[in-house]
């Protein structure tokens, strides 16, 4: 089991979307996923539970087309040593500038804008299937840097 909790709104959301998301993710009735929905669009953080990690990643990246915006749980889950281990693992294999661009960022403490460069730079250069970007869009996920724009699939 994992949890996910939404942690951050954008401005425009479409909270009868979401709601089903979380009914059809986590098996939430339509009631309990409404409530979760309105616990965050309220201020709070609801955890939602799910089968595993990639039920996790599947719901967080559909959630992020809605204004709902997810990430892992913290519990046993930390953001910044997860980001750090996915990109020790694939920054000696990047190409230099993106390297060096992202481990700056990594060396100044912002482990979110790391990941985001060294993702961006895979995204630009590597096949879809690559064990590196897909290892860094996991950790994108994970982290809640996933963030869609409502409307848009």
């Amino acid at each position: 089991m994992t949890t996910i909790e939404l942690f951050h709104l954008r401005r425009v959301r479409d909270k009868p979307r979401a709601t089903a998301l979380l009914a059809a993710h986590a098996g939430l009735t339509a009631e309990a996923a409404l409530a979760a929905v309105h616990q965050a669009v309220g201020g709070g953080k609801p955890q939602i539970t799910v089968a595993d990690e990639d039920a996790a990643r599947r719901l967080i990246a559909a959630l992020a087309g809605t204004g709902f915006i997810a990430r892992r749980a913290a519990g046993d889950f930390d953001a910044a040593q997860h980001a750090g281990h996915a990109l020790a693992t694939v920054l000696p294999r990047c190409a230099p500038g993106a390297a060096d661009a992202a481990g700056a960022a990594l060396l100044a403490g912002d482990w979110a804008e790391a990941l985001a460069l060294a993702l961006q730079h895979l995204q630009m250069h590597r096949p879809a299937d690559d064990a590196d970007r897909v290892l860094l869009e996991h950790a994108a996920i994970d982290t809640g840097l996933v963030r869609g724009v409502p409307g848009r699939v």
